[in-house]
């Protein structure tokens, strides 16, 4: 009975909410008019916006789109990836410190690839000259979407499937915080006190901004400062400044200071080792650029290196950069592979649980058997090249556009197959700039946020730092906000 209770929120659990069912959607559109247009106030005042890429100004934003109502979520899959969020970071930081694992993973990549090839060299020469500093700062995000084996929501056999791990420039922290307080507000003035208390407390900002912290009292120099490194045009302002200033408030004391790769081309020297803006020591370097190749110019990889050879704090390292390829997670999805980097057997399992299937396409016999798999049916598989920042990725008829296409070429070595994920669908009304509120079937990806600061030998600080729902309609492919794909969402568990 539970089960059936269970399936009929997930599915239409907006009719808790609007329960008069005789009113057809202009009616319902009116009835909610009040309640949108406090939504779309409370999301301005409290900058769950971005600036436009239509007419970009430095003193002026829009609002970023985002779902009316919280999205249902079942609370044990919620409750298990925040449980091994831990063994995430852990896993992550014990590949980025495996020189040799790392050189396996991607040595087929780097000839094929110019972008990983590039980050592969930096690190290549630091780890040759020594690490100047040898701790690295992670806030890490890892996104997972529910998986449905059946037509009809069975509430007992959704799995949930790691979709990627993201290691540089991890988004949308700063402002999850304030869909979960948008989201209560619109749930109790609709009257579904109740169901706001399903709402979870999301900590996100704080605990990354402690993260940051906690890497500059370990730098221990008080007039150093923290270095936010940031593109050449910042759309996604609102949730960098919240972070920022989410720092601050924690340490009167911290100085942070914003500087384009450009700028820095200008004001960033190393003396003794130490990295140097216009004269100020920097303890903690955080990009939020530098995760694709549109991003840097040739005076711009020279910029990254001098930083990886300084003794400033980097969030990530060039080693956790790529400990966050696409091809690392394939190959930690190989059976026996986490074996020879954990011998705790209960952790291996706690983590493997939510690997989806991930294939290589290496020019060897593996490759070609799953590559003629995947020509007969491409609907079952995602195909990614070694990319962060969303809109990379190849689906359904394309994958086998573009394997027909590569042929047994060495490029075929810079992509992975993964297995598609197939997420069950629910409804609600998308709210976004210069559009009505639209009733829609959407699919979620959850976000598991975490930070950890360590070296070679120990580990300083290992914590899962809050979440972050996104959803998208159904039939788009890709999730990102920021690149126009998705909406901000909060889940509702149950």
């Amino acid at each position: 009975m539970e089960s059936k209770i269970k399936r009929k929120m997930y599915s239409n659990f907006i009719q808790q909410i609007l329960p008069n069912q005789n009113m057809d959607q202009e009616q319902q559109l009116r009835s909610l008019a009040p309640v949108v247009q406090m939504a779309k106030d409370y999301a301005l005042i409290n900058g769950i916006s971005m600036r436009t890429k239509e007419s970009y100004e430095d003193d002026s934003v829009v609002l970023l789109p985002f779902t009316l109502f919280p999205s249902p979520f079942p609370k044990k899959s919620f409750e298990y990836v925040k449980f091994i969020q831990r063994d995430i970071n852990l896993l992550l930081h014990r590949v980025a410190y495996n020189y040799e694992f790392l050189c396996s993973c991607l040595k087929n990549a780097i000839q094929t690839d110019e972008f990983t090839a590039n980050l592969f060299s930096i690190y290549e020469e630091v780890i040759k000259e020594g690490f100047a500093q040898p701790l690295s700062l992670g806030l890490f995000r890892s996104d997972y979407m529910l998986n449905s084996t059946s037509n009809d929501v069975n509430f007992e056999d959704l799995e949930i499937k790691q979709v990627e791990v993201n290691t540089i420039a991890s988004s949308f922290g700063g402002l999850a915080s304030r869909l979960e307080s948008l989201h209560r507000l619109v749930l109790n003035q609709c009257g579904c006190q109740e169901l706001a208390q399903k709402i979870p407390v999301n900590p996100a900002v704080s605990r990354l901004a402690e993260g940051l912290v906690a890497a500059w009292e370990v730098y221990g120099k008080s007039e150093a400062v923290i270095l936010f490194v940031v593109e050449e045009e910042t759309y996604n302002i609102s949730d960098q400044r919240c972070l920022e200033f989410a720092v601050r408030e924690k340490r009167k004391d911290i100085h942070v200071t914003r500087q384009k790769f450009s700028e820095l081309q200008l004001n960033a020297v190393l003396k003794e080792k130490r990295l140097h803006v216009k004269n100020q020591e920097v303890a903690v370097v955080y990009f939020r650029t530098g995760y694709v190749p549109d991003q840097y110019s040739k005076q711009d990889w020279k910029l990254r290196l001098l930083i990886e050879k300084s003794r400033a704090i980097k969030c990530p390292s060039i080693q956790y950069h790529l400990a966050g390829t696409k091809k690392v997670q394939q190959e930690l999805s190989r059976p026996g592979i986490m074996e020879k980097l954990f011998k705790d057997v209960d952790y291996v399992k706690r983590v493997r649980n939510v690997f989806a299937g991930q294939y290589s396409l290496d020019l060897d016999s593996s490759g070609d058997e799953i590559v003629i798999e995947a020509l007969q049916n491409p609907q079952n598989y995602v195909m990614k090249p070694q990319r962060e920042g969303g809109g990379y990725n190849i689906y359904g008829k394309q994958v086998k556009t573009k394997l027909t296409e590569l042929g047994r070429s060495k490029e075929r070595e810079a992509y992975i197959l993964m297995e598609r994920i197939k997420p069950p669908s629910t409804e609600n009304y998308i709210i976004q700039r210069k559009e009505p509120p639209t009733k829609i079937s959407i699919i979620g990806e959850l976000g598991i946020f975490g930070v950890i600061l360590g070296n070679q030998e120990d580990v300083l600080v290992n914590n899962e730092a809050g979440h972050l729902l996104r959803s998208k309609k159904i039939g788009i492919d890709e999730g990102g906000i920021a690149a126009g794909y998705g909406q901000l969402d909060s889940p509702l568990l149950f």
